[in-house]
């Protein structure tokens, strides 16, 4: 029991893609392309909850997320994946007793087929397309006889800092999500010369997870033996690290491409 009356709060996500918003557009993306069952959210208390439709039902819940490694940027910025459980709850599977799958209302195995190609490939505004991740049968409730099935469906979209400029995630989106073009590149070990001004200027700016072997193989620690001016991609040697003039390291590195931001636009430049 709550301590006082709760009047209810407005809730404001920090994002335009948010939980409930996502849920939102599977269910009516599922209430256009099914009309033969109930589609809704899942309920609030599930224990009191009945079908009483006299086919079937499709409830919608969100399941959980995983988040992607931390994006080397000025912000927080990791890629989400999503999942969704549909829980299919059918009065039959699609046929009677020694009967044909074909019959006056449509069956389990019907809808979740229905549910599939409704979803796979459907893109919610600001997340990548759906797909399916399992299927599996669930229960049958023999009181009321209700056949259960859950079928998981994922997507991903970008987490992103809360705190960051209104126009910042347009950007980010732009490049985050982006698996066709190329917006980053890894360059194996090579061979680079630290200089009298124990620097080392690397071929592209805009660089990432470095990785630096000394000449006798022990690995090099950032902020110990050198250090990164990640923008310009200029490697410099620590005083009193392990690094001395004129000697060759083995350096790997990732660098991603330049991108000017302006308000509902992304210009890719090289």
């Amino acid at each position: 029991m709550l301590d006082a009356a709760w009047n209810g709060v407005v809730f404001t996500p920090p994002t335009a893609i948010d939980i409930a918003t996502i849920e939102d557009a599977i269910v009516s993306q599922l209430r256009s392309q099914i009309n033969t069952i109930e589609i809704a959210h899942y309920p609030d208390g599930p224990e009191t909850w009945r079908l009483t439709h006299r086919v079937g039902a499709a409830l919608v819940m969100y399941k959980g997320a995983q988040y992607g490694e931390l994006l080397d940027t000025s912000a927080i910025i990791q890629e989400r994946k999503l999942e969704f459980e549909i829980s299919v709850m059918m009065r039959d599977l699609g046929w009677a007793v020694g009967g044909d799958a074909s019959g006056p209302s449509p069956g389990a195995y019907a809808i979740i087929e229905g549910i599939r190609t409704a979803l796979t490939g459907y893109e919610v505004p600001g997340c990548r397309k759906m797909y399916p991740v399992r299927e599996k049968f669930v229960k049958r409730d023999k009181q009321g006889e209700v056949w259960t099935y859950s079928s998981i469906f994922a997507l991903s979209t970008v987490a992103v800092e809360a705190s960051r400029p209104d126009d910042f995630p347009l950007f980010i989106k732009g490049i985050a999500l982006e698996e066709g073009g190329q917006t980053s590149v890894t360059l194996g070990a090579a061979g680079y010369t630290f200089n009298s001004n124990l620097q080392i200027q690397l071929l592209q700016g805009n660089v990432f997870a470095v990785s630096i072997i000394a000449a006798g193989g022990a690995t090099l620690i950032e902020g110990t033996d050198y250090s990164i001016d990640r923008a310009d991609g200029i490697v410099t040697a620590v005083p009193g690290g392990a690094i001395s003039v004129g000697e060759t390291v083995q350096i790997a590195y990732s660098y991603a491409e330049v991108a000017i931001a302006t308000a509902g636009q992304n210009e890719p430049t090289n």
